[in-house]
């Protein structure tokens, strides 16, 4: 009777150890430790990583440049000494101390103080005993009067924050593809590790209860090693997967910084968000809509703009040179520091021309400015074309991933149910442990390929909002 009473007790053992198998099928939920979110993830990233920080600087060097280009408009002070003594004597001593003030149009508008002393000093040199005062304007009336090199470096001071801020959104778009990538692959291994750390336990519980009812005379020493065996092989694929997570742990510790020097202390201590997901198909309408916008939208297509405005600025600065130079200036003279009546009396003007004569200097520099342009259009329009390209194959990937992924779903609930019913027949003794190994190994080959298929899917995904310019994060 007891020996009758222990061989049902160890069948019941049996049953619930295949039972238990079913849960091979189920959702891999996360082990202990604390779980790092996508979005917990792209927050240290983005605020620590050193490309992050690098892309920072864009936005530092567009204000920099656009200060440095509204220096040109900057009063100078100047001031300019000249004496002569020779023989004990004072031949001549000329002085003159102003500021000048750049303006709109090319207009310089300058005041001075000058002094002229010596018995050496000409008639024409020769200025009141107290000194005099000068306001002056110079004014271009041909050459440098639309545009010249002070307005030139402002216009492309103030396109390079828009073309700075383009190379940051690019940078961070790729920075964001590539962590993206990492982590995914680095949950695909987790769940990975997980499903065979499950398996080897099922297995390492069926041996120990094949094990005792071998010793009990109601297996066969054959069945004993034979499940012994799938424990060693469930140790391989283990050790594997482990090894797997622990690189892919390491690849994801790259780009994980507490601050902006420290690094984070990763040590596999963190686990991953769920793979398990019900994605869905991005419509046709997105699609249309991602293809229109990809010129406008992407940065590094954007960047191109900028790249072309600055370079017709610089066309613009050489096609001035075309003209000639014709500049008046005028001069108001005081008697020291007194003005009264010097706008009818006191004054001193000019005018210098200049022109060349074959302009083969200013033909060839636009000749330049018009061959930058075009190559910078060739590269925008190949840059362009190959966007599109890229975001039409993920298209298709996402198509074909979430055709695979609903395939491996009801083949996974398919094999999971003929590993529940090979179960019921291996407790009516209709079956072998031959054939529960066998449909056990194919419930974990199809959810680990159903696993690979969803992170692949995420990656596709995430890379259509990159090749759309959308992965700003």
């Amino acid at each position: 009777m007891r020996y009758r009473y222990l061989k049902k007790l160890f069948t019941f053992i049996l049953s619930l150890i295949f039972f238990n198998l079913g849960v091979l099928a189920q959702s891999v939920s996360l082990d202990s430790g604390k779980v790092l979110s996508m979005r917990d993830y792209f927050s240290l990233v983005k605020k620590n990583h050193p490309v992050a920080r690098q892309a920072g600087l864009f936005t530092r060097q567009a204000q920099a440049e656009l200060l440095g280009a509204k220096g040109g408009f900057d009063p100078k002070v100047y001031g300019d000494y000249e004496q002569k003594f020779f023989d004990n004597k004072n031949y001549f001593a000329f002085g003159e101390y102003g500021v000048k003030v750049p303006t709109w149009y090319g207009i310089e508008v300058k005041g001075s103080y000058n002094t002229a002393r010596g018995f050496n000093v000409s008639d024409e040199n020769k200025l009141p005993t107290q000194g005099q005062a000068v306001l002056g304007v110079s004014i271009p009336l041909l050459q440098n009067l639309m545009i010249d090199e002070r307005r030139a470096n402002l216009f492309k001071a103030r396109q390079s924050q828009g073309l700075n801020q383009a190379e940051k959104d690019n940078l961070m778009n790729d920075l964001g593809i590539e962590a993206t990538k990492s982590y995914w692959k680095w949950g695909y291994y987790y769940q990975q590790m997980i499903i065979f750390q499950r398996a080897l336990d099922i297995a390492n519980q069926r041996f120990r209860g094949i094990k005792a009812s071998y010793q009990l005379g109601e297996r066969m020493a054959m069945d004993t090693l034979e499940s012994y065996t799938q424990v060693q092989d469930r140790i391989v694929q283990y050790n594997d997967a482990r090894l797997d997570y622990q690189d892919a742990s390491l690849k994801l510790a790259n780009f994980l910084w507490q601050t902006e020097t420290a690094p984070v202390d990763f040590q596999m201590q963190f686990s991953p968000e769920n793979l398990n997901i019900n994605p869905l198909s991005i419509s046709s309408q997105e699609r249309t809509i991602l293809l229109q916008n990809v010129a406008t939208s992407h940065p590094a297509l954007r960047s191109y703009v900028f790249k072309m405005e600055q370079l017709e600025i610089d066309r613009r600065l050489k096609m001035e040179k075309f003209k000639p130079k014709l500049n008046i200036n005028y001069n108001i003279l005081g008697n020291g520091f007194q003005w009264f009546n010097v706008f009818n009396d006191n004054y001193k003007w000019g005018v210098t021309f200049s022109t060349s004569t074959l302009f083969r200097a200013e033909r060839g520099d636009v000749q330049i400015a018009n061959i930058k342009i075009e190559n910078t259009r060739l590269f925008r329009d190949q840059k362009a074309l190959e966007l599109k390209n890229k975001l039409q194959t993920y298209f298709v990937e996402t198509d074909n991933l979430l055709n695979q992924i609903r395939l491996y779903q009801d083949q996974l609930t398919n094999n999971q149910r003929l590993l529940e019913l090979e179960t019921l027949r291996f407790q009516l003794g209709e079956s072998s442990f031959f054939l529960i190994n066998s449909r056990e190994s194919k419930v974990i080959d199809t959810q680990v390929k159903l696993l690979k298929y969803q992170t692949d899917y995420q990656i596709a995904r995430a890379s259509v909002d990159w090749a759309a310019g959308r992965l700003v994060f």
